[in-house]
């Protein structure tokens, strides 16, 4: 298995749910900014709203190419984003992590160390 961020972005998609040992490497894979909360997995960004719309409208729009279905909270000073497929982080959950955290990445807001 590879361990680039763009070769997850481009994972065949899949509903699965992973081993732990996968899961912890995969996040890792991801960097810092995200985490495990309870099954789900989550992103917290902080900063002005428009900036952080941006990041929420590219979140949704890329759920629905993957026809996922993530909770997007878009608040004055805060966005949150919280995948959970099927009661546990899948493939899909990290493939569409991967993909948000490409264009994270590619837009300005640096890697989470």
């Amino acid at each position: 298995m590879s361990d680039s961020l763009e070769d997850r972005a481009e994972r065949t998609i899949s509903r699965d749910g992973l081993t732990p040992n996968e899961l912890e490497h995969e996040l890792a894979m991801l960097g810092a900014r995200w985490k495990i909360d309870g099954k789900a997995l989550r992103l917290d960004l902080s900063g002005p709203m428009a900036r952080n719309g941006l990041v929420a409208a590219h979140a949704a729009a890329l759920a629905d190419e993957l026809d996922h279905h993530p909770r997007i909270v878009l608040e004055r000073t805060a966005m949150s984003l919280t995948i959970q497929n099927t009661g546990e982080v899948s493939v899909l959950d990290l493939v569409y992590a991967a993909r948000v955290e490409q264009w994270l990445r590619a837009n300005g807001w640096p890697q989470a160390t």
